[in-house]
């Protein structure tokens, strides 16, 4: 377990998958369902929670595929929010990809999500390419960016 302030970081269970699915509705107007959740996590999809306590206040789930590690979904409670746990998630995720192997951290994000895309930098992402009406919108269709992190035996 890691812990940061007053956060810790450990892997998700799927005793946490109703939590995360919360927090997701929360934060999404298109949300991976609680279905989805358990689906992820059969499939061997993997992650961390932060918490606050007893309080799960965020997720992210990763998948490993070879040496490439992809950030599926990321999420912190409103109320959590520019705290910097979002920040502490990508850190550790990437470092355990690092020791998983994994060469390259690969996320998409909303084009229009300007506060993750400029996180996402700030670690060190760079953008890579665009994926045309990827997600679902109010109005139709969004872009997602593609965006990658070259991991090094330090986890970034």
């Amino acid at each position: 377990m890691t812990t940061t302030s007053s956060i810790a970081l450990r892997p998700f269970q799927e005793s946490d998958l109703a939590a995360m699915a919360a927090i997701e509705a929360e934060l999404q107007s298109f949300p991976w369902t609680a279905l989805q959740f358990i689906q992820s996590y059969s499939e061997g999809h993997r992650g961390l929670v932060a918490m606050a306590g007893e309080e799960l206040v965020g997720f992210a789930v990763t998948q490993l595929v070879l040496d490439e590690l992809s950030l599926l979904t990321l999420g912190v409670k409103r109320d959590w929010q520019r705290r910097g746990i979002a920040r502490q998630l990508v850190e550790a995720i990437a470092e355990q990809g690092c020791e998983q192997g994994a060469a390259v951290l690969m996320l998409e994000v909303r084009k229009s999500n300007t506060p993750a895309r400029s996180l996402y930098r700030r670690l060190g992402f760079v953008e890579t390419g665009l994926r045309k009406g990827y997600y679902r919108a109010e109005e139709g269709r969004e872009d997602a960016v593609l965006m990658a992190l070259t991991l090094d035996e330090g986890g970034r």
